[in-house]
């Protein structure tokens, strides 16, 4: 099910009804369709929603009753998505503050088909699966013109409504307050789980194996974690093991399958219901090898390397596309970045950042891609997707090499680090970092993801 919010003319409605109307698609014209009371109405369809499409405009925020519906919306935990449909909008602090944090899909550039096919990719990924062929061929078929200045929300066909339905999607990941940190040197096997409200630390299952810097993702609330290196012998590992948080007592299960490569000091992002795990280190040497993970056919597969062999870098996935930042290259540290598009099978080189980073992390923000920390160092720069620029931010409080961070409620959160203990978050609301509080203990190398 996919709620939308919004507000604007009926003619344009309308007209937006016929163009989609060919494609299997349903539009919500005006309240007209709305029978009984307008709030119940509301309410009901944020509460049966996996996803809400928030369509900001001018209009949009003079609207009572879509403000109403997207705070209600917030305040139950939705995933929601807002969409840019007027030309040179920019949100007003209230709207502004409403969307911290999430990434904005601007429909007032380029045309409505390229748009909305980046649009239905992020709710592939919220749901986990891939949208059937034939919704995908009726939207190739669809003959939209450019979009006009503001585009009013839809409503999935039935058909893929009940498919969204039935996939008994968990939470989705950065919507809660809560934090899993995952291994570390020193106190390998070990998961805490942080409140960033309470700041209250608690313990969760060990894991199977003492792992010196695995990777790990959020896949539904099931935690794959990967690869790694075994304390003190460093013996490289290509083993995954999971932790379904769905289960009333979680407990990490082993018996998955393992990667094609041994992977020490790998990175690993999620993009349109894949994992994706490229480069680390195995018993040779820098790898610029990458593969990726179908969870429901519980199935690895190469895709194609990267232009660079890297170890200690960062991986993110935005708009449909992987995005691989700095580390060891040829035992060097590097500020190269790369994407890859999974529908061309293709790597290419992005704008290098201004530094060069090993042992980072990174994270998606508002349309932009942190880099942060690195080899003694404590600065971030972050790149636009739009201008395809790096700019500085501030820089954190502590040097911090391989630590790691995350995005909840649109804040960055960074834990550990070499020789660093404590908790610090990034608001870009004031520009400024915060110390939180101290960890648990020190963790270098762990891993940290929003549940």
């Amino acid at each position: 099910m996919i709620s939308y919010n919004w507000s604007d003319s009926k003619e344009l409605a309308h007209k937006t009804n016929d163009r989609l109307s060919d494609a299997g698609y349903q539009v919500w014209i005006d309240k007209e369709q709305m029978k009984g009371d307008m709030y119940e109405m509301m309410g009901r369809a944020v509460n049966n929603a996996h996803v809400v499409l928030m369509f900001t405009s001018s209009n949009y925020e003079r609207s009572a009753n879509c403000q109403s519906e997207a705070n209600y919306a917030k305040d139950l935990k939705k995933k929601i998505i807002p969409i840019r449909v007027q030309k040179e909008y920019e949100p007003n602090p209230k709207i502004g503050m409403m969307t911290a944090g999430l990434l904005y899909y601007d429909f007032s550039k380029g045309s409505f088909d390229d748009n909305f096919k980046e649009l239905l990719h992020e709710i592939e990924s919220i749901a986990g699966i891939e949208m059937t062929r034939k919704v995908e061929t009726k939207l190739h078929k669809m003959k939209i013109a450019e979009a006009p200045e503001s585009i009013p929300g839809i409503e999935m066909t039935r058909k893929v409504e009940t498919k969204l339905q039935k996939m008994k999607i968990a939470e989705a990941p950065g919507q809660s307050d809560e934090i899993l940190i995952i291994d570390g040197l020193g106190c390998q096997q070990s998961v805490v789980k942080f409140n960033t409200k309470t700041k209250r630390w608690n313990d969760m299952p060990d894991t199977n194996i003492a792992r010196k810097c695995p990777s790990a993702v959020n896949y539904n609330q099931q935690i794959l974690l990967m690869g790694g290196a075994k304390q003190p012998t460093g013996t490289r590992y290509n083993s995954v093991e999971m932790l379904d948080l769905n289960d009333e007592n979680p407990k990490w299960d082993s018996n998955l399958p393992s990667m094609g490569e041994k992977r020490y000091g790998t990175a690993s992002a999620l993009l349109n219901g894949l994992v994706y795990c490229a480069g680390g280190y195995n018993d040779t040497g820098h790898l610029s090898s990458c593969e990726s993970y179908n969870p429901e056919e519980k199935k690895w597969s190469s895709i194609r390397n990267m232009n660079n062999n890297r170890y200690l870098h960062a991986l993110v996935s935005a708009r449909g596309l992987l995005y691989v930042l700095g580390g060891s290259h040829d035992k060097r540290t590097t500020n190269t970045a790369e994407c890859y598009d999974p529908k061309t099978g293709k790597w290419e080189y992005i704008p290098p950042m201004k530094t060069c980073r090993y042992g980072l992390t990174a994270v998606v923000l508002n349309n932009e891609i942190y880099a942060i920390g690195g080899y003694n160092i404590p600065s971030v720069e972050k790149y636009n997707l739009d201008t395809k620029t790096w700019t500085d931010v501030p820089s954190m409080n502590e040097k911090r090499q391989i630590g790691s961070a995350c995005v909840v409620d649109g804040l960055i959160w960074v834990f550990g680090g070499k020789g660093a203990k404590t908790v610090e978050f990034y608001d870009p609301a004031t520009n400024k970092w915060q110390v939180s509080t101290n960890m648990d203990r020190q963790r270098d190398c762990p891993c940290v993801l929003s549940i």
